[in-house]
């Protein structure tokens, strides 16, 4: 604030003397001054800038960690891109408010605070007359603003579509190049892009009359100064140096006023990214935890169903469930698609909400249980096999990230896949592609078996978990598993008698309900849908050795 006082004084001495000594004095303090704004310019940006990417470091971690926590109900509401979209570029637009928005805003405020005092000093009459537009600016601001928020909430949201289809066709590329949609798909992105293209250039529109406006209004406030204060130093109501002070004020006030527009535009755009972001970190997980914990050593593996039903809206998906599975024994589930085997199961590690008093396991209620507890006393294969973009060992040690080298063999050598890793050309420490694209199905599939395997659960579930082997190794691992795990409880989803027969009891499940139950035995006596299935599998099989 102190250096157009500086000028004031040296102009007025200048009327009345020309000494070049004194003026030189002005001159170093006007240099010593800018010097000393521009450190603290320096470390009040510094400071503000690190602490707004320290602040995004710690809500980019909030994010994670809530996504982490949330439930499966979540992610079938909200598609993938469109929460990467949230993770990423709302993020950066929050951080953008949190960093050169707060910085801008301090020091618009602080201007204003300290130079109007300073006019007023020199004549408040002028400054009266230089504040004039700023109302104008105000309602203008605030218009303005409004509009932009709009806009940039459709640009994100557009782009969060964007998002979502890119990620969904490069997941499905395979799908996409199987059936030749090349160009259908290319079509659909330009769409999805030329309405991109349209909000951006509708928000641009707004944004770029947003700046000459203030311009406009700035340069409108100079004119009337000017004409006021020239008109002042005629009548010698101020001095010519005072007037020179006044404007440098003025100037002051200038970059402020265009921050403030801009800092504005980014207000904007972060609230609108934030109120994207916190639909994310508002949201409540549909399981809370219960007060039990499983106790490794004391989980027996035994599970009850007391008459569950369980639908995901409104439709029942399985009906009057009663069904008790001791600890150690195998349970085969049979049944056509959709008959609800996969609902079954996934309730078991309380991926979905379920009543109480339906559903026991080591006769607790399962909603007793903590989540982790539970889950960690359960390992399950999925019929979609996940693996990452990691080597084969981290892929299987997953399950237990402090498992050593010989412990991961083991799993894999259970799981009938040691031999096939060791073919790699370094082995266990081979990178996978996405998805592991570079595996077989059957190999994928054997890699998700050894992972669940070291995990030592003691309820191991295998949903449709050898559909893509061939009968020999399916019994090989199963017979290792009998061996070596005897006192696990063990469930088998499977299409094929083949992989059921020896189990200790089977259910049949269609349209939701068990419509039989018993042993390999015992259900080919029934005239049953088991038998009829048998029945045609040994046909397929007598064919296929035919050919």
């Amino acid at each position: 604030m102190i250096s157009p006082r500086i000028v004031q004084r040296a102009i007025d001495l200048l009327e009345h003397s020309s000494q070049i000594s004194q003026v030189g004095r002005y001159a170093f303090l006007i240099v010593g001054v800018s010097v000393a704004q521009g450190l603290f310019l320096f470390l009040m940006r510094r400071t503000i800038i690190v602490a707004s990417r320290e602040i995004e470091n710690d809500l980019r971690n909030d994010i994670f960690w809530k996504l982490e926590s949330l439930t499966s109900t979540f992610y079938n509401q909200m598609p993938t891109g469109d929460i990467m979209s949230r993770a990423t570029n709302d993020m950066n637009a929050v951080r953008s408010v949190l960093g050169p928005g707060i910085a801008y805003s301090v020091n618009t405020i602080f201007a204003f605070l300290f130079v109007i005092p300073m006019m007023i000093l020199i004549s408040p009459v002028l400054t009266a007359i230089a504040l004039i537009p700023f109302p104008i600016m105000a309602i203008l601001v605030n218009r303005v603003g409004k509009s932009i928020n709009r806009r940039y909430e459709k640009i994100q949201a557009q782009l969060a579509a964007i998002s979502t289809f890119v990620q969904e066709n490069l997941s499905g590329i395979s799908i996409i190049k199987s059936f030749v949609r090349e160009k259908h798909q290319i079509d659909q992105f330009l769409e999805l892009n030329t309405d991109y293209v349209k909000k951006n250039l509708s928000f641009a529109r707004i944004y770029a009359a947003f700046h000459p406006s203030l311009m406009f209004i700035i340069g409108l406030a100079v004119l009337l100064v000017l004409a006021g204060g020239g008109k002042l130093v005629i009548e010698k109501q101020i001095s010519i140096g005072q007037l020179t002070a006044f404007m440098l004020y003025l100037g002051m006030l200038v970059w402020p006023s265009i921050a403030l527009g801009w800092v504005i535009g980014l207000y904007q755009q972060g609230t609108a990214s934030m109120k994207r972001i916190r639909h994310i970190l508002d949201a409540e997980p549909d399981l809370k935890d219960g007060p039990l914990i499983l106790q490794p050593l004391k989980t027996q593996g035994k599970i009850e169903f007391k008459d569950l039903n369980f639908s995901y809206e409104t439709e029942p998906v399985l009906k009057n469930i009663q069904l008790l599975i001791e600890p150690g024994i195998t349970l085969g589930i049979l049944g056509q698609t959709g008959s609800g085997k996969t609902t079954l199961v996934r309730l078991l590690p309380h991926i979905y909400p379920v009543k109480e008093g339906v559903l026991f396991i080591d006769d607790r209620d399962i909603n007793q249980y903590q989540l982790q507890s539970l889950r960690e006393q359960i390992g399950f294969v999925t019929q979609d096999t996940f693996l990452f973009s990691d080597t084969i060992h981290n892929n299987i040690a997953l399950a237990r990230p402090d498992a050593s080298r010989e412990e991961v063999v083991r799993a894999a050598q259970i799981a009938a896949i040691h031999q096939e890793i060791m073919e790699f050309p370094d082995g266990y420490e081979s990178y996978l592609g996405e998805r592991g694209i570079n595996l077989s199905g059957g190999q994928k599939q054997r890699v998700s078996i050894a992972r669940a395997i070291l995990a030592d659960p003691k309820i191991l579930i295998l949903d449709d978990a050898f559909s893509a082997l061939d009968t020999y190794t399916e019994e090989t691992i199963l017979k290792n598993l009998k061996t070596i795990f005897p006192d696990k409880t063990v469930i088998l989803i499977s299409h094929r008698i083949s992989t059921l027969q020896n189990a200790d009891h089977i259910i049949v499940l269609e349209n939701g309900q068990i419509v039989q139950q018993g042993t390999h035995g015992e259900l080919l006596q029934q005239a049953g849908l088991y038998a009829q299935i048998h029945q045609k599998q040994l046909l397929e099989l007598e064919i296929e050795s035919v050919d």
